[in-house]
């Protein structure tokens, strides 16, 4: 694996759990991250929870506002009307009675007596709410109550409430300080014979049957005698207040719902905490594992976006899109079963995920393209440049030595032209001229390396790797003759005096590679190699070609077809290379090429009847360059194919 792999998955893991522990820790700590994720929970619990019969283990004998309109006062509550309705709960039959009423203070002695004997003596097993803590009764009032409640009877009236925004969402376990009993919802499940821990456990709130059917049957406690006993035969009696304005408590549900269902009378609290028990359902929300889990399922889903290097707009497109199946799928899924999953810290995750991801690598490799892109766009075409930007390793920036061909063309008489044309007219078909070159060039996905005035210097294999670069080079070069042609004899006609362009190719080992200064830097190729396939062109003035190759091209292009030029030992060098001139497939198939291969044939073993080959050749294809030049070089007695140069 390469260096930049390693460091991009180094980074990427360390993203995934920077995300996954920030997400985690911040929907724990941060109060608006947590009530917000809270929300996200309550609503599903509120809204989009499947129905469920109503219970038939517990009922709530409701001391409701036409009840205590009976009694002189609202405060505390007639206790001989307590007393009464307990014998009548056990008269008609209940497996168990709660009495969430606090016994902290004196009423009347007599109804106070009535009542303290009747929990004293009443069969049925019987709980009844008690408190220590401080801040709810003083030392006088708790010494009433410990006198007032048999201990055995005590249970732990508190409510456990979300410190961030003050709903009641577990169940008070008691037994939290000395002196406390078990709490009210346990000590209900311990009188049915259900154990329960001391954890602190988060409400699985019961369900509504419909909208008008309650979770928990609710009467009048006043008109509990007169109720048939089969509406309290065998289920647990539940005895509190349901006021307008006493002992009311925000729950979860309280987001969608408003009255009884959002602000709760304590006494239906405790009756969804202990059918909880009962009925052994388990805590709707996941547990702190699943928050981490989740986060970092949805962190490595951000990484694996950000790994893609897409750009911002798809990681945005794509980030909206999972956040989006995250919460529909959580909220819907809900209905139909599925856990209340974490939404809020996923969310975060994946969003801190996309974002890291962007910075330590997305910038880097946006840099990465702009530099491309502006270091290419003019050189190379359009697909070559897109093809660096998806993979930039393709480009080595350092000096690299490898196999390339190059290709060389230049205006002949150019000097001659530009002393005869105003410097306007000049730019313009210099321009005009450039432009269709470069166009078609481009075309083959050549590298333009440099314009040194009019000539062109383009580069194949680089920074692309082709693996037929060779004839993709000779293609490129007779597809740019006949535009060089055609665009001469349209200026000529003009009276503009353009020169042919001649084109030379050549290939070889080359370093290619960004060269130059601290502020100025070109992509571009050097050694032998540039220098021979320039020499390459400037020798089609002598051979009177318009292409001329190199053997290094010819060997490699076996498609294409060439003539043998001759064996030219170029200024400055010692060995003879092979030069040739590309022509059509057409070309090819001409009597001319045929009788020039046989002649040339001769040229090269030196034979004595070449020159009288030659001749004859010359006297039927008199405007043939290669033949007319080869007749020259006969006549002055030269009846070899080996050329020497004494000019570049």
């Amino acid at each position: 694996m390469k260096a930049k792999h390693v460091k991009e998955l180094v980074t990427a893991v360390g993203v995934t759990i920077a995300a996954t522990l920030l997400a985690a820790s911040s929907t724990t700590y941060l109060s608006f991250l947590s009530s917000l994720e809270n929300v996200a929970s309550d609503i599903r619990v509120a809204a989009l929870q499947a129905p469920m019969e109503q219970s038939k283990d517990i009922v709530i004998a409701a001391i409701n506002e036409d009840t205590v309109t009976q009694f002189p006062y609202r405060s505390p509550v007639d206790r001989e009307f307590l007393a009464n309705l307990i014998k009548t709960l056990e008269s008609k039959g209940a497996k168990a009675i709660g009495v969430d009423v606090l016994f902290d203070q004196a009423t009347e002695p007599a109804k106070d007596d009535l009542l303290k004997q009747t929990l004293r003596e009443v069969k049925v097993p019987t709980f009844v709410s008690y408190t220590n803590t401080p801040s709810i009764v003083n030392e006088d009032q708790l010494a009433y109550l410990n006198d007032f409640v048999p201990e055995a009877q005590r249970a732990g009236a508190n409510l456990s409430t979300d410190p961030f925004d003050g709903a009641v969402r577990w169940i008070f376990p008691g037994e939290t300080d000395a002196g406390m009993p078990l709490g009210f919802s346990r000590k209900a499940a311990e009188i049915m014979g259900v154990k329960t821990g001391k954890d602190l456990v988060e409400i699985a709130w019961r369900p509504k049957q419909d909208t008008e059917t309650p979770p928990f049957p609710i009467f009048p406690s006043h008109a509990a005698a007169i109720l048939p006993d089969e509406w309290f035969a065998g289920k647990m009696v539940l005895i509190g207040a349901v006021l307008s304005i006493t002992d009311r408590h925000r729950t979860p549900l309280a987001v969608v719902y408003g009255g009884d269902e959002g602000m709760m009378p304590g006494i239906i609290v405790q009756a969804h905490s202990i059918s909880q028990f009962l009925e052994g359902r388990k805590p709707l929300k996941l547990g702190y594992e699943w928050v981490v889990g989740t986060s970092l399922l949805f962190a490595l889903l951000g990484m694996a976006i950000g790994l893609l290097k897409k750009g911002v707009a798809f990681n945005a497109i794509s980030g909206i899109a999972l956040i989006a199946a995250l919460w529909l799928g959580g909220m819907l899924g809900f209905t139909y079963g599925l856990p209340l999953i974490p939404l809020v810290a996923p969310t975060i995750a994946l969003a801190l995920s996309l974002w890291m991801m962007d910075v330590l690598l997305g910038s880097a490799e946006r840099k990465q393209r702009e530099f491309v892109q502006g270091a290419f766009s003019r050189y190379v075409s359009p697909a070559v440049v897109g093809q660096l930007v998806d993979n930039p390793e393709a480009l080595k920036i350092q000096g690299e030595r490898k196999e390339l061909t190059f290709v060389f063309t230049d205006v002949a008489s150019f000097t001659t032209m530009s002393e005869k044309l105003t410097s306007e007219k000049l730019s313009e078909v210099l321009n005009a001229y450039l432009d269709g070159a470069c166009e078609i060039i481009l075309r083959y996905e050549g590298t333009i390396d440099k314009f040194i005035g009019d000539a062109i210097m383009s580069i194949f294999n680089a920074p692309i790797p082709q693996p037929d670069h060779y004839s993709r080079a000779v293609k490129c070069a007779l597809e740019l003759d006949v535009y060089a042609e055609k665009f001469r004899k349209a200026q000529v006609e003009v009276g503009v005096p353009m020169g042919v362009t001649r084109i030379g190719i050549h290939a070889g080992q080359a370093v290619i590679g960004n060269f130059g200064s601290r502020s100025r830097m070109d992509f571009t190729a050097l050694g032998d190699t540039v220098n021979t396939a320039a020499r390459c062109e400037g020798v089609n003035k002598y051979f009177g070609t318009r292409i001329c190759c190199t053997d290094s091209v010819v060997a490699n292009c076996p498609d294409i077809k060439f003539r043998p030029v001759g064996d030219v030992v170029l200024k400055g060098k010692l060995t003879p290379v092979g030069l040739y001139n590309p022509i059509s497939e057409e070309d090819s198939k001409s009597e001319l090429f045929r009788r020039y291969m046989e002649v040339y044939a001769l040229l090269k073993k030196e034979a004595p009847e070449a020159s009288d080959a030659v001749r004859k050749l010359h006297s039927e294809y008199p405007d043939d360059p290669l033949v007319c030049f080869h007749f020259e070089r006969v006549e002055s007695g030269l009846n070899t194919s080996l050329v020497v140069m004494d000019d570049k």
